[in-house]
């Protein structure tokens, strides 16, 4: 049964009022639920030269002020002078029903789905972020955020983050983001700052510049899918040469349990960096990871106790960047070994990397079931220079050099059960460390 016309149903003697009811009787009209800022009160223009703010941000007050519900924004571009807040239950919609390729540019005269332009703080990358969800069930979805001003050079212009979910002082839930293009920010999706619980990122695309997204004090499962970063607005060579020496896809610091799945970047210094905050590092399942002429394309310095699991990845370089490291596990003074617990299984190394993985922390890398198909040649594919290590039922590509070096600073290294195939081994001897039923 679709019910097109009605705010509420009878089911025997209960009574079901639809969500957005209230916000039906501001419209007048009873069959949208939603509010169109191009209509009165609001008007707003979408033209990309009139300041929007004020007309959509009353619209999203409105609808927080009667319950929450849908804020929608036709086709156009919507020039944001400053900033918008998102309430409680409200979401902010753009007229596309999936990620777009294209954007509006009113410097070029072109119109591509619904566009907002942010141009506020140029160079001041701590000032507020150009959206704020700032109440429970809050998100955005179905549109385009450029920076009209932004410029391909090295360096970029900074901005603050494009956007940033919950508030100061508070634990705000359920925050989304949903078929969304990230044209040029500097930085893209904060959930870090501020407590996000069980965020939920979807179906974003786009070209961060600094960081794409980072998650920090989340306390509650938060899910991260069907990510697509890579050079849409811009292939300057100056540009890509900046970011592959800085840029980063994800960092991830204190999440519990948090679930990525189907992201893929090009061209970052780092694909996913694991790091600690006061609140603390990342415990998680990672799952079809794919970077391409990353530099380093997982970098471990913290996780929590019960890890970080990994399933199909894949990790490139096409001669990025300067260290072209697949997984590096760095040291850091007054580690311990439950201080990062790393366990990767179906991964696939390939391009010019130097090495595929250097681990000198004093916690655990364990990879098995994953091809080492290309490294250079002048140096070891794996390297472990300190803490532990499990190396089991892999394959490498025939006779490139030294496939696995453990130093003596290793503490407890298992290789078994390897198709090493003409490359050599250079492995200390001591009782920690067992080499067993390989094939040369």
């Amino acid at each position: 049964m679709l019910i097109t016309s009605l705010s509420m149903m009878c089911v025997g003697s209960y009574q079901y009022q639809h969500p957005n009811a209230k916000l039906m009787v501001m419209n007048g009209d009873p069959t949208s639920g939603f509010i169109n800022v191009r209509l009165p009160p609001y008007n707003a223009t979408g033209d990309g030269i009139t300041d929007d703010t004020n007309a959509i941000q009353r619209a999203l007050n409105d609808t927080g002020s009667m319950g929450g519900g849908i804020v929608f924004i036709p086709e156009g571009n919507y020039l944001i002078a400053s900033h918008l807040t998102l309430p409680a239950a409200t979401v902010l919609k753009g007229v596309a029903s999936h990620v777009q390729r294209n954007w509006g540019d009113p410097n070029r005269k072109s119109v591509f789905g619904t566009t907002l332009l942010a141009i506020a703080d140029a160079g001041n990358e701590n000032g507020t972020a150009f959206i704020s969800l700032s109440g429970d069930s809050s998100g955005i979805e179905g549109l385009q955020i450029f920076y009209p001003n932004q410029v391909p050079r090295n360096p970029p212009i900074a901005y603050p983050w494009t956007i940033r979910c919950g508030q100061q002082g508070k634990s705000i839930e359920n925050n989304y983001v949903k078929n969304v293009l990230l044209v040029n920010p500097w930085k893209g999706i904060d959930a870090a700052t501020y407590e996000a619980p069980r965020h939920w990122f979807e179906n974003v695309y786009g070209q961060p510049l600094a960081i794409g997204i980072a998650v920090d004090q989340c306390y509650d499962i938060g899910r991260i899918s069907h990510i697509h970063f890579w050079p849409f607005w811009s292939s300057e060579p100056e540009l890509w040469n900046w970011v592959n020496n800085n840029g980063i896809t994800f960092l991830f610091q204190r999440t519990d349990w948090e679930v990525v799945e189907d992201v893929f970047s090009w061209g970052y210094q780092i694909g996913m960096a694991f790091r600690t905050s006061p609140y603390g590092a990342c415990n998680g399942q990672f799952t079809d990871i794919n970077f391409d002429n990353v530099d380093i394309g997982i970098e471990v310095s913290y996780t929590q106790t019960w890890g970080i699991l990994f399933s199909n990845l894949n990790l490139a370089n096409a001669g990025g960047g300067s260290n072209r490291i697949g997984i590096l596990g760095r040291a850091i003074n007054s580690t311990k070994p439950t201080d990062a617990s790393v366990v990767v299984r179906g991964a696939s190394f390939w391009g010019v990397f130097h090495q595929t993985i250097v681990w000198s922390h004093v916690g655990l890398i364990s990879i098995s079931d994953s091809l080492f198909t290309q490294w250079n040649k002048t140096s070891p594919g794996i390297e472990i220079q300190r803490g532990r290590a499990m190396i089991n039922n892999n394959y490498f590509g025939d006779n490139i050099g030294n496939a696995v070096t453990v130093l003596d600073g290793a503490d407890r290294v298992t290789i078994t059960n390897n198709h090493f195939n003409g490359n050599e081994l250079n492995v200390v001897t001591k009782p920690t460390v067992l080499v067993a039923n390989n094939l040369a």
